[in-house]
């Protein structure tokens, strides 16, 4: 059994379609952000981190949205959504998979935090265009001339960076970027997408 510890407008997004993709039976546990646009303190009963997504792996509770990911399509998905372990294309999955959350969601949550908080530094200011104009440019030059990051197909990779250009998005980061609009408007309309979205409920990213 495959439990989903689900919080709105978060990152436990990934797991919901991941799954829909995958065609597999789950449970939806739905938790609710506080007003201010926190997580509410029961999601520390379920992981002491208090974060989503948290999922349930057959009695074993996962954090971390890249590590659930990884997980469900070893453990899971029969060969589907990501290359075969010692092909070509393996290592650059691997690299993708963890790349959203371990580079560009920094910079992305640096640029919501200082417009949240009104942080008036100039040198703040600069270093966070700075990392946003290098990541965002990065991931366009990866994916020119692409479908999907890796090979002729969707994968997790796919998953994990559509939820972060989603973000960066929402902070309009993405406006001088055609080719990355695009590419989350293709992933966006996919059925799969469509029915997490549906079961997982309203999917704006908002803060507070």
């Amino acid at each position: 059994m495959i439990t989903v510890h689900h919080l709105d407008n978060s990152r436990s997004q990934r797991i919901l379609w991941l799954l829909e993709e995958l065609g597999l039976e789950y449970r939806i546990v739905k938790h609710k952000r506080l007003p201010v646009g926190f997580a509410p303190p029961e999601l520390k009963a379920v992981h002491p981190l208090g974060k989503a997504p948290v999922v349930e792996l057959d009695g074993r509770v996962v954090a971390e949205s890249g590590a659930a990911v990884q997980l469900i399509v070893q453990l899971y998905g029969a060969g589907k959504l990501a290359p075969a372990p010692g092909s070509a294309e393996y290592v650059r999955y691997v690299e993708w998979l963890h790349y959203p959350e371990g580079s560009l969601s920094l910079p992305s949550s640096m640029a919501l935090f200082g417009r949240v908080f009104n942080v008036d530094n100039a040198l703040y200011q600069g270093y966070v265009q700075n990392q946003i104009d290098l990541h965002l440019n990065y991931v366009a030059s990866s994916l020119s001339g692409r479908q999907f990051l890796v090979g002729d197909s969707l994968t997790g990779a796919d998953i994990q960076l559509t939820f972060s250009l989603q973000a960066a998005r929402r902070s309009k980061l993405l406006e001088p970027y055609a080719e990355l609009n695009a590419y989350v408007a293709r992933m966006e309309a996919r059925p799969a997408y469509q029915r997490a979205i549906e079961k997982g409920g309203p999917f704006a990213l908002g803060f507070g």
